[in-house]
């Protein structure tokens, strides 16, 4: 008897845990994803959420759960991330990354990176192992063959549809305007664990045919995520300069702050930026209480949540699909 009670006492405490933890991740704000590329899109999107989620209940941390989920899409050419990242105007890749840890406000970030698979997982040995926040091109290459990071032949990070996807911006002169946000695609996650830590991981491309050395919000603490345990996590996407300007992260997260629900808190700060710098996109926000949201002013955001065994996916306004997790 009293090992049957002792087994139900720990089923309850496993699934008390369970029920507070939350992952949440996004693809990118695009304008249209192709009916040939959306059920990849949202398999891939799927995954990461899963596989964030399978993370905490391992008992890992919030931090490593927003990394895992966005290495899954890293590792995903469809998403405009690592492998999938989209050209400069040199036919190059040069990709931005940012993580923070919400206990401490801990933040590592990388940009301009150029031969490394997954370069959130050097922006979280920024953060953990050296004294700064923020390291940048040759630096951060030099940085991620101290720590072992192996380098790769960046042809590795250069798909087909990327470069057709650059000489069809060349030939339309494509300049990059924030009304316009086609090409600004981002991956980015927000977990809360079990110990109430929140953390975010955003990762990006960049713009197709960005000028050499152009940086966007992704890799910038407050504009392309923020996380604070007293609030919540953020994790962003779209225009990058007009990201940029308002700090969107930050800013969605003040409003948090001044006691709106994270619905209200995301509305208000991405109708700002639309309003102010006529900037489009969209953001993911976990709050401390693991209430949550996926909200975007962009045409389309694919993105997947895990909460309480259930995984909820979308990529168009007004489409959501609900499955249990096995």
């Amino acid at each position: 008897l009293v090992r049957r009670r002792g087994t139900v006492a720990c089923r309850a405490v496993a699934s008390s845990i369970d029920a507070s933890l939350v992952v949440v991740v996004h693809g990118g704000g695009a304008s249209n994803i192709s009916a040939d590329r959306k059920e990849r899109v949202r398999e891939g999107i799927a995954k990461a959420a899963t596989e964030g989620y399978n993370t905490l209940k391992a008992g890992g941390s919030a931090v490593d759960a927003v990394e895992r989920a966005v290495i899954v899409l890293e590792n995903d050419p469809e998403f405009n991330a690592g492998c999938g990242s989209v050209l400069n105007v040199k036919g190059d890749v040069e990709m931005d990354a940012s993580i923070m840890d919400g206990r401490d406000l801990s933040a590592g970030a990388v940009s301009a990176v150029r031969c490394v698979e997954n370069p959130i997982k050097l922006a979280r040995l920024v953060m953990e192992k050296t004294p700064h926040c923020f390291l940048t091109g040759h630096g951060a290459e030099k940085f991620a063959a101290d720590v072992g990071i192996p380098e790769i032949p960046v042809e590795k990070l250069i798909t087909e549809r990327n470069k057709k996807h650059l000489e069809k911006e060349k030939l339309e002169k494509g300049a990059q305007k924030a009304d316009c946000p086609k090409n600004s695609g981002t991956v980015g996650a927000v977990a809360l664990d079990c110990k109430g830590n929140l953390a975010y991981a955003t990762s990006t491309g960049g713009i197709v045919n960005k000028m050499v050395g152009r940086v966007g919000d992704s890799p910038c603490i407050g504009a392309g995520g923020y996380a604070d345990n007293n609030l919540g996590a953020v994790s962003t996407t779209g225009h990058g300069e007009s990201i940029l300007k308002v700090n969107l992260a930050r800013l969605a997260l003040f409003h948090i702050e001044q006691g709106k629900t994270v619905d209200e808190a995301a509305e208000l700060a991405l109708n700002y930026m639309k309003s102010k710098v006529k900037g489009l996109g969209g953001l993911i926000l976990v709050s401390k209480t693991g209430d949550w949201v996926a909200k975007w002013t962009s045409a389309s955001m694919p993105w997947a949540a895990v909460k309480n065994g259930k995984l909820q996916a979308g990529i168009d306004l007004c489409e959501t699909k609900t499955r249990d997790l096995p």
